[in-house]
């Protein structure tokens, strides 16, 4: 649901954490603590399933869109995102339901995010960035090794003690483009993609005058960076035989 409802919503709820409970409905749901959140998103699943056994078509329609509000403020009060959610149902895509049941009985290391400045760091982007974009997506070695990388900052992510995603931004002045954002098929659907957009996010917020943030999306990955506040604009295009659009998010107010 590119560009959708759904991306619009998130965003709405995510902007009414931590607001005055009083002028919001939302926000007084989330002050209430994710377990009363927890509790509301159940009780409505249960209206929704009742309203499937009654075969109402109209009162169905109405509690699945409680159901799928509630859940997604359910995600916000533990601090969850639709694009976490998206990916992993990107991940899930032509997993066999059996595979992945065994593959979520595994545990799971937590995704770390940190700026790559050591050349074994460079060393490890730089070899997920080949993996991803010149192996698997088959972009020309020569487009990728731009020359560009000595003017960006990286930044990698573990998963445990194993580099699986990667990621560049160019500062251009006020605005920084992210670039080169890549994450390993196998750890693909367990929040790395999320984490590193949120810390590279975080970290440009938190540089004074920098007022945005931009990159070229592949068009596959729209909702993901939708779901973290980007906007998409002008028209598609190709780059290295892949559709992309550009995507821009404000980072403060101009």
């Amino acid at each position: 649901m590119t560009g959708g409802v759904l991306e619009r919503l998130a965003a709405t709820i995510a902007a009414r954490k931590g607001a005055d409970p009083t002028t919001s409905h939302t926000a007084a749901l989330l002050a209430k603590g994710p377990a009363k959140c927890a509790e509301k998103f159940g009780e409505e699943a249960v209206e929704a399933i009742i309203e499937a056994v009654r075969g109402d078509r109209a009162r169905l329609t109405a509690e699945a869109a409680d159901a799928l509000y509630h859940l997604l403020v359910m995600l916000a009060a533990r601090d969850l995102s639709l694009a976490d959610v998206l990916a992993e149902l990107e991940r899930r895509e032509g997993v066999s339901g059996v595979a992945e049941k065994a593959a979520r009985a595994a545990p799971l290391a937590p995704v770390d995010v940190r700026p790559a400045t050591a050349d074994a760091d460079i060393a490890r982007c730089l070899a997920i960035r080949e993996a991803v974009f010149i192996h698997e997506q088959s972009v020309p070695r020569e487009l990728e090794l731009d020359g560009r990388d000595v003017e960006c900052r990286h930044y990698l992510a573990t998963l445990g003690d194993q580099p699986v995603g990667a990621a560049r931004v160019l500062q251009q002045g006020d605005r920084a483009k992210i670039q080169r954002v890549a994450v390993l098929s196998a750890a693909r659907g367990r929040g790395v993609g999320a984490a590193l957009m949120r810390r590279i996010l975080d970290d440009l917020a938190a540089e004074p005058g920098m007022a945005e943030a931009w990159l070229e999306s592949q068009t596959h990955a729209l909702a993901f960076y939708e779901a973290l506040g980007f906007v998409a604009e002008g028209e598609e295009f190709l780059d290295a035989g892949i559709p992309h659009q550009a995507m821009r998010k404000r980072l403060r107010d101009a």
